[in-house]
């Protein structure tokens, strides 16, 4: 059974229901809507085949909304202008058309967030100027690396802090129309600091999702040196490898994705690794060699979830993107368990993610699943922080969440190692028969049911049991 979770973006590849059907099947655990492209009207319309797909084939599936935040664009142009190495260029504030050497953009913090000396990198970083003098709503610039520059480019100014809090008026309006579809989780863009998360989970419940998952991207040096204080505050962290490799130097990430990692694991906080995973198989039919290894370096690092952005959302195979991911997935992690590992870090014991009894029923969960041979652990949960615990502490054997609650089962659905179970009843003969009537483990084989709660006074809240089917 494959752990590593695989997360497919949804976009023009995918509007086809039978896309979509052939993705879940494949391997597709989580689906996410990124509302930097698109309309509310045709997210909706996404998330409404995903639910009826993910129904029809018996799973529980976790859709995610992913905000813009405040990603810094020039203007539009005349037309598409040459900066030559040397020049001198003027950005203004404005809606304006810009072009020769006038570029607009209508990111009015940026003016305040930089300096002379400031280094700007334009489309991806293939362009850079570095800024010569600053005024209100317009700045100078030299051209560092030239090119041919479009409307509609991004701009990074790396390790420049922005003026600006992570939830744009847009974001705002587009979490309104996420919760009123029903996501099941929200990425918050560009965090600087865990004060965009909470402000994030403010305007959540201000728009009637209080208890709504947030999701924060990393994607600046300023989140990576506040690493502990963001993961302490999210749900869920995602390192943005897109942005991140921009804002810092290239050969600085594969360090950085390994301490976000640390950072989420001892928190149990679930982890996702995102951005050119598979890139060349937008066009491409097989993956590169560096590809498949940088996926199962992720693997190896102990991510959550491994995430597929324009190979699946604008890519000409999306469902043999998401299988081969899996394939790749499950070799790495074939191999991990015949060297006796499970995951890459393990949850140091004064990890803050649970009760102290409750850790340590966990723990023995997991121990007594070992030493009896357990095929599985069943974790009985409502709000699912048992199995949460349980695959911070990567087991080998299989986690399954015994939970009533469907949101439970759909967030679950992003958390390394488990497999959701929707019941009627939390209780022990009602998932037992479900157990067996799904199939999920066989008669006469040896399971483990635990259950915790940070009360002490319900002897039903907190348990431990071993027994055979």
């Amino acid at each position: 059974m494959r752990r590593t979770k695989i997360i497919a973006t949804l976009g023009p590849a995918t509007i086809d229901g039978d896309v979509i059907s052939d993705m879940i099947a494949a391997g597709v655990d989580v689906c996410r809507l990124n509302f930097s492209h698109g309309t509310a009207e045709e997210h909706a319309a996404a998330c409404r085949a995903v639910r009826a797909q993910a129904q029809a084939a018996g799973r529980n599936m976790l859709v995610f909304q992913d905000l813009s935040g405040p990603k810094i664009r020039t203007g539009r142009l005349a037309s598409p202008i040459t900066l030559t190495a040397g020049a001198e260029v003027l950005m203004t504030l404005g809606g304006d058309e810009g072009g020769a050497n006038r570029i607009p953009t209508m990111f009015a913090p940026l003016f305040s967030s930089v300096a002379p000396g400031q280094h700007l990198l334009l489309d991806d970083g293939r362009l850079e100027l570095v800024v010569t003098d600053v005024g209100p709503g317009r700045l100078v610039a030299r051209v560092v690396e030239g090119g041919v520059l479009e409307s509609r480019k991004g701009i990074t100014a790396p390790g420049a802090v922005m003026q600006t809090p992570s939830l744009t008026a847009k974001d705002r309006d587009d979490l309104q129309a996420g919760i009123a579809m029903g996501v099941d989780a929200v990425a918050l863009s560009f965090v600087q600091s865990p004060d965009d998360v909470v402000q994030a989970r403010a305007a959540a419940a201000a728009a009637g999702a209080a208890d709504m998952p947030i999701i924060a991207k990393i994607e600046r040096p300023s989140a990576v040196d506040r690493i502990d204080e963001i993961v302490a505050v999210s749900d869920a962290v995602m390192i943005a490898r897109g942005d991140l490799g921009i804002e810092l130097p290239l050969e600085r990430v594969p360090a950085v994705q390994r301490r976000v990692l640390l950072a989420a694991r001892r928190r149990g906080v679930p982890v996702i690794v995102a951005t050119e995973v598979l890139e060349s198989m937008r066009l491409s039919s097989r993956p590169t060699r560096a590809e498949v290894t940088d996926a199962t370096h992720a693997v190896d690092e102990g991510a959550d979830a491994i995430m597929l952005s324009g190979e699946t959302a604008v890519g000409r195979h999306p469902a043999r993107v998401v299988a081969t991911l899996a394939a790749i997935i499950e070799q790495a992690e074939r191999d991990m368990a015949l060297a006796g590992g499970h995951g890459g870090i393990v949850v140091p014991p004064d990890a803050v993610i649970a009760s102290r009894h409750g850790l340590a029923l966990c723990e023995a969960a997991v121990t007594l699943a070992r030493r009896a041979g357990a095929t599985a652990i069943v974790a009985v949960t409502k709000r699912g922080m048992t199995p949460r615990v349980l695959a911070a502490l990567r087991p080998a054997s299989r986690i399954i969440a015994a939970t009533p609650n469907p949101q439970t089962a759909a967030r679950l659905a992003l958390v390394w190692g488990v497999t959701p179970m929707l019941t009627p009843a939390a209780t022990l003969p009602a998932i037992r028969e479900m157990l067996l009537a799904r199939a999920l483990v066989p008669i006469g084989e040896t399971i483990v049911f635990v259950a915790m709660h940070a009360g002490l006074d319900q002897e039903a809240d907190n348990f431990l049991i071993v027994e055979r089917m």
